[in-house]
């Protein structure tokens, strides 16, 4: 394997893999961590969210753009292939616009209702009828997980294309 190969090879694991991580990661929250609040006392819940939230805003960024730089390398070095991994880089990026566009309204409630709930400096079991008017906080909740499923799927795509691009 030529050192030119080699490199062409790892930068395909990294976008590939680094892009799958963060559809997994995704997922998982959706899947697996949102559930688990439904049980919980709104405090609790929205503190829990909030803590969620942070862990995945610290972390799902910086993979995907490890992982569009790699895809962007690729998208170069190989001019055959470019659109293929233009679509690799771009793919798992529209999480944000999605994220701006259909989820921070909704980022943006639970966390004022976080912070009402600590400002009533009540117990970990504030209930829902001390929290803002509007949605019940579960069922904004509930709507954030099925949002938060489709935004998985941009990173799947991305991660899909670049492992058809890198065995085709």
């Amino acid at each position: 394997m030529s050192q030119t190969s080699a490199i062409i090879t790892a930068a395909q694991t990294v976008a590939i893999v680094s892009t799958g991580f963060v559809s997994g990661l995704i997922f998982a929250l959706s899947h697996i961590a949102v559930p688990a609040l439904y049980h919980a006392p709104t405090t609790v819940m929205l503190k829990q969210f909030a803590t969620i939230y942070a862990i995945g805003k610290a972390t799902a960024p910086t993979t995907l753009v490890a992982a569009a730089t790699f895809s962007g390398y690729l998208a170069y070095a190989l001019p055959s292939l470019r659109y293929s991994y233009v679509a690799t880089a771009v793919l798992p990026c529209m999480v944000v616009p999605w994220t701006g566009i259909m989820m921070m309204s909704i980022n943006d409630e639970l966390a004022r209702r976080l912070v009402a709930a600590e400002n009533l400096k009540g117990s970990e079991t504030t209930s829902e009828a001390a929290m803002p008017k509007g949605q019940k906080t579960v069922d904004l909740l509930a709507k954030w997980q099925g949002l938060n499923y489709v935004r998985a799927l941009f990173p799947l795509a991305g991660a899909i294309v670049g492992v058809w691009t890198a065995v085709s």
